[in-house]
């Protein structure tokens, strides 16, 4: 099956995008300034997700639900992003959000996936992240991915919430890669069962 997405490198003009579904996605959101700043970082890997081109996707803005849906056919939209830092053998994962109207379609499981081969690529043995209490939808995808918690970040976020640290298992072992490989497996077969999202279908809400 040909999947109906790619995954390729953030740039700088992916940000207007990025920061919409930011600021949709977190009660936190970072700045513009922040993603120049990692993107312009040798050990800081950004990826965004887009449509494959000649499948047609309008988005419309997450802040801005009224706007008239807009097409780019030159350029498709940005659907998702991830972010992630690599320190010596380690990987720490720094972000990762989809739109709101692509959301529960296998969308962020897509772009785990993606980063686990990114990681993988380019020596990272362990990765791990910081995920809100409350946050207990991202929490059970992690899980899905071997994440295990290993500490707690008190009073973490600004608003003074805490923070879970999640580990992952090595990426190298046995036991992660039959994991990722049932994972892919089963999103392929969720993927082909959907098809490619019309927009106004009402099924991203």
């Amino acid at each position: 099956m040909s999947l109906p997405y790619v995954i390729e490198p953030m740039t700088p003009e992916d940000l207007d995008e990025v920061m919409a579904i930011e600021r949709a996605s977190f009660p936190m959101p970072w700045s513009k300034r922040a993603f120049l700043s990692e993107l312009s970082l040798p050990y800081s890997v950004f990826r965004v997700a887009r449509p494959k081109r000649g499948n047609r996707v309008e988005v419309v803005s997450p802040q801005r639900r009224w706007l008239k849906r807009r097409s780019r056919p030159e350029r498709p939209p940005v659907l998702g992003y991830t972010g992630f830092q690599v320190i010596l053998d380690e990987g720490h994962i720094m972000t990762i959000a989809v739109h709101p109207q692509h959301r529960r379609r296998g969308l962020g499981t897509l772009l785990l996936l993606d980063l686990f081969e990114q990681a993988r690529e380019r020596g990272v043995r362990r990765l791990t992240l910081e995920v809100r209490v409350s946050n207990v939808a991202a929490q059970h995808l992690y899980q899905a991915f071997g994440f295990h918690l290993e500490g707690r970040r008190l009073h973490y976020y600004g608003d003074g919430e805490d923070a879970l640290i999640l580990w992952s298992e090595p990426l190298d072992s046995d036991e992660t890669q039959a994991r990722l490989e049932a994972l892919r497996g089963r999103l392929l077969a969720r993927l082909e069962a959907q098809g490619v999202p019309d927009p106004g279908s009402g099924d991203f809400v």
